[in-house]
């Protein structure tokens, strides 16, 4: 369960007028399972969906948030993972871990709630900072949406300044949601970054790319899929797609394409792929790949240059043959092996093995 089905059913029981609390991780010192930002939802009748560690800490913050649920406080859980009188023995990930549990609000506070938890579903990004000094932990709230409108206050406008200016700084940087000080006062506050959805644009309906869009879809990515073949690009073929187009090659350079698009040409057919990569080459997306052998991608590439369709660097923004190195044989691993390669991209890293490390 990805925090899209936790804040799913948070805004759900919100709009129910229904019962529940949201936990956050906000700090974590030393070792832990999941780091800031993972999110656990407690509905009333103590159900709990999400993870904010391995297993251990669930039990303790789903009690807790019968307590905040009944007083409506938000509070701040600090949890010591090396504490074998609380946790047991063998724990293996000694940390100390700060949670904001946060009852789903009332009257007036549910509607800025409800904007955020709806801007970030709908996958446009959104900035939430939330206080967290013991006075009135959790309490005071500001929300920026991606239009730059802000929401509620943190007790002063210099400090929903600060705090503003901050959370743009953090906003492009992988694993950006941060506990700070801020002001003459050093006030702690977490600033809570969800960016936008990223969005997988495969060109190519064709079986292969069924297991691609399934995964991609399960990370959490908006999939749209563009054939140029009806009985292809369909909702039957691909019901985990946000977006079918059916549209021929002279039309792919109709699709959006951003800084948050990740592409994957694999319509195995020249024309087609050539029409794909011309128009995503072009584009701001940061990652276009190729399913394709090296020299097949070579004489692509020949004919986009040749026909002065091939952008300058757009050589070295290709990513093909696509997909991690592991080895993968079945359309199942190989779609694993870009799903992989992309969230690598999204985060800065090159994919290589943790062991060891």
């Amino acid at each position: 369960m990805t925090d899209r089905d936790v804040l799913t059913m948070a805004l759900g029981a919100l709009r129910a007028g229904r019962a529940g609390a949201l936990a956050t991780v906000v700090a974590v010192e030393g070792s832990a399972y999941q780091r800031e930002g993972a999110k656990l939802f407690v509905g009333a009748d103590g159900e709990v969906a999400g993870l904010i560690s391995g297993g251990c800490l669930e039990g303790e913050v789903a009690l807790e948030a019968q307590r905040a649920q009944a007083d409506h406080r938000p509070r701040v859980l600090r949890y010591d993972t090396a504490d074998e009188s609380i946790f047991g023995y063998g724990m293996g990930c000694p940390g100390i871990v700060d949670v904001l549990l946060e009852p789903l609000p009332q009257g007036e506070a549910a509607a800025a709630y409800d904007a955020w938890l709806e801007a970030v579903l709908a996958g446009d990004g959104a900035v939430r900072a939330v206080a967290l000094d013991a006075a009135r932990a959790g309490e005071l709230r500001q929300l920026v949406l991606k239009q730059g409108e802000t929401v509620g206050t943190l007790g002063s406008p210099a400090l929903d300044a600060a705090v503003k200016t901050r959370a743009g700084e953090l906003a492009g940087q992988p694993g950006a949601s941060a506990a700070e000080r801020f002001g003459p006062q050093a006030s702690h506050i977490y600033i809570d970054i969800s960016p936008e959805r990223p969005r997988l644009v495969v060109f190519g309906a064709g079986d292969d790319a069924q297991p691609l869009v399934r995964f991609a879809h399960g990370v959490g990515m908006r999939v749209h899929v563009v054939d140029p073949r009806p009985a292809m690009a369909s909702a039957a073929r691909f019901p985990d797609a946000d977006i079918i187009s059916v549209l021929q090659p002279a039309q792919y350079k109709t699709v959006p394409l951003g800084g948050s698009s990740y592409v994957v040409v694999m319509g195995h057919q020249m024309e087609r792929d050539e029409a794909a990569l011309a128009h995503a080459l072009s584009s701001d997306a940061p990652y276009v790949g190729l399913l394709s052998s090296r020299g097949r991608r070579e004489r692509m590439l020949v004919g986009l240059q040749s026909r002065e369709r091939l952008p300058e660097g757009g050589r070295s923004k290709l990513f093909a043959p696509i997909g991690l190195d592991i080895g993968a044989k079945s359309p199942e691993e190989i779609a694993i092996s870009i799903v992989a390669e992309i969230v690598a991209q999204r985060h800065g890293r090159g994919g290589s093995s943790l062991s060891g490390r």
